[in-house]
């Protein structure tokens, strides 16, 4: 639960927005992971994964 806030609270970072951040999280499909979810890429244990993509985002770089 820890590690999903954590992407949750980055994602609303990003985006400014606690609903879009938390749709993003359980739907949009990330093409850089073989199209999983944010939320299934937390599950899997890939927070820090995750974590770094957004943190590309905020740089920048095209997800």
């Amino acid at each position: 639960m820890r590690e999903a806030l954590r992407v949750l609270r980055a994602a609303d970072d990003l985006t400014g927005d606690v609903g879009r951040a938390i749709f993003w999280y359980r739907n949009e499909p990330l093409p850089s992971f073989n199209y999983k979810t944010a939320e299934q890429l937390v599950s899997e244990g890939r927070a820090e994964d995750v974590l770094r993509y957004v943190e590309s985002l905020e740089a920048g770089a095209a997800g």
